[in-house]
């Protein structure tokens, strides 16, 4: 049904935080205009890729005219990205194909959460101007678990790059550490029966404890916070 999409980090300034990732070797892509862009992404060639974002505390006082027009749960998501301190603190889900003639339709998605007697917000469109001028469109949606993690739909047009090279080894993300209420771990499992990278785990709350990336070597010049957000893995 479901496939991890992306790994969600929060940064408390953006610049710092790219400045930080190019000098321990990742390749980084802007989300938009650098001077004025609030996110940025670390693609691999396959399997999730990383977003780093920033999202100041007084955005949590948007969550309740968002929760009003999108649904209580959609709100209670923007709190909770407005206050997480900086590191890991979230998780994504796209639908496992990817649909060429529609790429941006979650109707399915919705149709199933149904099914699972999960109820969802209403979807959200969304939309970036990247980098280089292309208007990039997505479309997301939260689940009334919020431990759950949110979906979104596939980038159009898409945003992958063909080829893909990390200064530090890194190749992909082979495992996510995602630890979550039992109730909740149950429900995820029948989201994602057959993804591959997240590792959920019994908690008592909810938090992701790391990244596994396939092939990544710390730099000697890499700084703390990153060093403190992955872990190595040589697993095939």
């Amino acid at each position: 049904m479901l496939k991890c999409s992306h790994i969600l980090c929060k940064v408390d300034n953006l610049r710092d935080c790219v400045a930080q990732l190019e000098q321990a070797g990742f390749s980084v892509q802007w989300g938009s205009d650098p001077a004025r862009a609030h996110n940025a992404l670390v693609w691999f060639e396959d399997g999730p890729f990383l977003e780093f974002f920033e999202l100041p505390r007084g955005f949590r006082w948007l969550s309740y005219p968002f929760g009003w027009r999108f649904g209580a749960s959609a709100g209670q998501r923007l709190r909770s990205w407005a206050l997480a301190p900086a590191g890991w603190c979230d998780v994504a889900l796209e639908p496992e194909r990817y649909q060429p003639d529609d790429p941006l339709n979650l109707a399915n998605v919705t149709q199933s959460l149904h099914q699972l007697a999960l109820r969802g917000s209403r979807v959200i469109k969304g939309h970036r101007v990247a980098a280089h001028g292309e208007k990039v469109h997505y479309r997301f949606m939260t689940t009334r678990d919020a431990h759950l993690p949110f979906i979104v739909s596939h980038y159009h047009p898409l945003q992958r790059p063909e080829h893909v090279q990390h200064a530090n080894g890194a190749r992909a993300v082979s495992r996510v550490d995602f630890h979550l209420p039992a109730a909740s771990h149950s429900q995820l499992q029948r989201l994602i029966p057959a993804d591959r990278w997240i590792n959920g785990q019994h908690s008592t709350r909810r938090y992701l404890s790391g990244v596994n990336l396939l092939g990544w070597q710390a730099l000697p010049q890499a700084s703390d916070f990153i060093q403190s957000l992955f872990n190595s893995s040589q697993e095939a």
